[in-house]
């Protein structure tokens, strides 16, 4: 029995090239991706470190500063050094936010574009 063109099921050539492109556009922004936020994990475990270190309510701002340098030397973080950190020690309150953007080309005049905000904070009376 021959089957007619109107009863015949799956999908076709140019069907399975659009789902092609598509796989390859999405895979290629997630390898350009995951970098970033791998750094930006490196950043935020770094910080939430130093911010257990029992010696951090004795430092100042310049202290920790130059210590979250070192750790970023250490993690070989590169897109930001702790001086682009804003750090501040008010009323026994030491708050460390980070407020950056990591740009990844993609092809050709495509980027794409990754913000990454976060704030710490400890009392270093306790």
């Amino acid at each position: 029995m021959m089957t007619m063109p109107s009863q015949q099921r799956g999908i076709s050539l140019i069907g399975w090239a659009v789902i092609l492109l598509v796989a390859v556009v999405l895979g290629t922004a997630a390898l350009r991706m995951v970098p970033a936020y791998m750094e930006h994990n490196t950043i935020s475990s770094s910080i939430k470190s130093l911010m257990q270190d029992s010696k951090t309510a004795l430092m100042s701002p310049r202290e920790v500063q130059d210590a979250l340098n070192k750790r970023f030397t250490i993690n070989q973080v590169n897109v930001i050094t702790a001086n682009d950190l804003a750090i501040s020690k008010e009323g026994g309150i030491l708050k460390i936010s980070t407020d950056y953007e990591v740009s990844e080309p993609m092809f050709y005049n495509v980027s794409i574009v990754m913000t990454f905000q976060d704030e710490f904070s400890k009392d270093v009376r306790q």
